[in-house]
């Protein structure tokens, strides 16, 4: 995207998405007519500048360029604003490569700014556009939470996370777009859901495994306090709270609720009881209790909570509504993460992705808020963002290998990132030497980079290798075998490719992929009837594939958001 005029304003690290890896490298249209026609034009073009400077004065301009993090990292979506000296404006959003365009603008000096979500807005002030002529000007905007140095500190953001047009989600629709998926793309749902935790105050009698002595020990105390006051509110309460430590829920419940009849006000007791009852798949006692508490005291954890009530009651709305009211009382990295992680578990992807970008934004150092960023961007069909964001966070923590395992899932969408999604998961198999799918991703990989013209240097054979080495760590990785297959029959070593795809089978039957590669084995080796078999398999598992696709947009509820008013149920 070169222009003729070129403004940036300056940024700090951070990784989002690029798919304009190979644009420089394409090969220029050759000319047309040689030296003749173009001393003819030129001089065509000469004549006119001299004696009809008016024609231009009635020729429009055009304003290009991109918006980016730093590193050269795109923002995709980002709203840039021209805006003339009368005062007129107009604007345009970023597409997936960040890039925008003012197609058809008036001779004339502009004011261009740029914004989005979690960064801070730049303004280039004196862009002169010229009648015939495009003027590039390029953004690298700075997320909120960085400064960088000699600037002062950015003003803190405002307690909850607020948009120009407050929007609340009036109903669910249970239909989903099929557009919005590609045949590559799938649904975040349950990616990134994680079950209640018992994290309300710490029990005041430490963890201790089940049968072991100090355990044994702690609990006959316990119960001899609470023989002796059995209608003490801090006995009942702490023999609860030694149950759940050592996680017998069933059994410390009952405990929890007579403290809570004895002292209702108790924040602790209360918390750690609906908690539980979470943990116990209680979620209706949890739900009143929840409520019960904030008609006393109104506060963001408790919000939180009753949002994963909420959820497993079934009711959306309502749980959205409580994460996003505990991200207004305290914008902290859990609650905005939970935020995200229900609009992402709906497939409301948009808002979504523009939570986890003031997540990510907010908090720079949090690894599963850049899973999320990631895991929206990939299903939004934006899977450079997505693999830039995955990347990231397997670079705040390298031996964590969460983040790898999505990236791993995204390694055929972009062959313009293959080499860097490479790089990451051969980084995966050295910190985790021991996990069979650290070697089939990097495989995969490595495997993609060979085809789509990578740099990576990994071989055919080096892929074999990888995958065999998967297989011997987990013998029962599916995957691995149907790879190896696919990989061995591209190499014409069919006896070997069929028995792979036999284990792949066996470990794996309701995958249809695996029968259709064996049911082509059978036919190149003669056996047309066995063929035939594994054929019809492959039809009837790709159909139930497709019903539970089809079952999966009817019944996921996402969320409809319309102004902040009464909330309305589409019939």
């Amino acid at each position: 995207m070169a222009g003729i005029n070129q403004f940036t304003a300056e940024g700090s690290p951070r990784q989002i998405a690029s798919s304009r890896a190979t644009e420089g490298h394409r090969k220029p249209s050759p000319l047309v007519g040689g030296a003749l026609i173009r001393a003819a034009l030129l001089g065509w073009l000469l004549v006119f500048l001299a004696g009809a400077g008016c024609l231009f004065a009635s020729e429009k301009g055009m304003v290009t360029g991109i918006v980016a993090g730093p590193s050269q990292a795109t923002i995709p979506g980002a709203k840039v604003t021209l805006a003339a000296a009368d005062g007129s404006r107009q604007s345009v959003l970023a597409d997936q490569s960040g890039h925008f365009s003012f197609p058809a603008v008036e001779p004339g000096t502009y004011t261009l700014s740029a914004q989005a979500s979690g960064y801070q807005a730049a303004t280039q002030t004196a862009v002169l556009v010229a009648g015939g002529t495009s003027t590039t000007v390029d953004f690298h905007l700075l997320p909120t939470s960085l400064v960088g140095p000699g600037r002062a500190p950015a003003a803190p953001p405002p307690p909850g996370y607020y948009d120009d047009t407050p929007l609340k989600a009036s109903a669910v629709k249970t239909t989903i777009d099929a557009a919005g998926y590609s045949s590559q793309a799938q649904s975040p749902q349950h990616l990134m859901s994680e079950g209640p935790s018992l994290a309300g105050s710490a029990p005041k009698t430490a963890a201790r495994k089940p049968g072991s002595p100090g355990a044994a020990e702690g609990e006959r105390e316990l119960q001899m306090a609470l023989r002796d006051h059995p209608d003490s509110f801090e006995a009942n309460h702490q023999l609860g709270e030694f149950y759940l430590s050592v996680g017998d829920l069933k059994t410390g419940i009952p405990y929890l609720e007579n403290a809570q009849r004895l002292k209702p006000e108790d924040d602790a007791n209360g918390y750690d009881l609906a908690a539980a009852y979470l943990e116990a798949k209680s979620h209706g006692p949890a739900r009143s209790l929840l409520q019960d508490m904030l008609r006393r005291k109104d506060t963001a954890e408790l919000h939180n909570l009753l949002g994963e009530a909420d959820e497993a009651l079934g009711d959306p709305i309502a749980a959205l509504k409580e994460f996003q009211l505990a991200a207004h009382l305290d914008p902290n990295e859990k609650n905005l993460f939970d935020w995200g992680n229900e609009l992402l578990l709906h497939d409301t992807l948009e808002p979504a992705t523009e939570v986890f970008q003031r997540g990510a934004a907010l908090y720079p150092t949090s690894q599963r808020m850049y899973i999320g960023l990631g895991i929206a961007y990939y299903s939004r069909n934006l899977y450079d963002g997505a693999i830039e964001a995955l990347c990231h966070a397997s670079d705040l923590n390298p031996s964590d290998p969460r983040p790898y395992l999505f990236l791993g899932n995204m390694s055929n969408v972009s062959a313009g990132k293959a080499d860097e999604v490479a790089a990451h998961m051969k980084r995966f198999t050295e910190t985790n030497p021991g996990n069979a799918l650290a070697y089939y991703y990097y495989a995969l990989c490595s495997w993609k980079g060979t085809h789509g013209g990578g740099q990576g240097g990994v071989g055919l054979a080096d892929v074999e290798t990888l995958l065999r080495k998967s297989i011997s760590l987990d013998p029962r990785l599916a995957d691995a075998h149907l790879q190896l297959g696919v990989l061995l029959q591209d190499l014409h070593r069919d006896q070997e490719a069929t028995e792979e795809f036999k284990a792949a089978v066996q470990l794996k039957p309701d995958n249809p992929d695996a029968h259709y590669r064996l049911a082509q084995a059978y036919v190149r080796a003669g056996d047309k009837e066995r063929g035939q078999e594994e054929f019809q398999l492959y039809g009837k598992l790709q159909k139930n594939r497709a019903d539970e696709a089809e079952k999966h947009r009817r019944e996921t509820p996402q969320f409809v958001f319309t102004p902040d008013e009464p909330p309305k149920t589409n019939p």
